[in-house]
């Protein structure tokens, strides 16, 4: 288990970048999972769609260039949820658009006692995290 810490204003990663070789499903896919968690399209073209919030880029999606797999072995990637109901409404969308869950929205105390979260396989084959950390006692 993890020892205490303190998350507020902890950021090591800026944003993260994933291909899709769909990108005419993932686009909707991601659109529809990550509005309970407050993020929204901030840049859209040809090319790439990027999600955040107030102006920051944290997520693109692009278009996968040849056959290259797109998952490397135990990679995963968290997003921040503002809240334990945000971090439910995120797996409700992605498994009723057909992503496959991985672990059900809850507690992992075997983590740390704080966090809150879950865990789905997306629709190109992504491991995606989403995490509450609960305010210390």
């Amino acid at each position: 288990m993890m020892g205490s810490f303190s998350i507020a204003g902890a950021h090591m990663i800026d944003h993260v970048s994933i291909s899709s070789r769909n990108p005419s499903q993932s686009v909707p896919f991601y659109k529809r999972c990550f509005a309970p968690l407050g993020y929204s399209v901030q840049m859209e073209d040809a090319q790439q769609v990027i999600w955040g919030k107030d102006g920051h880029w944290s997520f693109a999606l692009y278009p996968a260039q040849g056959e290259a797999p797109l998952v490397g072995q135990r990679v995963h990637f968290a997003i921040a949820a503002p809240s334990e109901q945000a971090a439910q409404g995120f797996y409700e969308e992605a498994v009723a658009q057909g992503a496959e869950s991985l672990r059900a929205p809850g507690p992992r105390p075997d983590i740390n006692e704080r966090y809150y979260g879950t865990m789905i396989r997306d629709l190109d084959g992504h491991t995606i995290e989403v995490v509450y950390w609960r305010p210390a006692a």
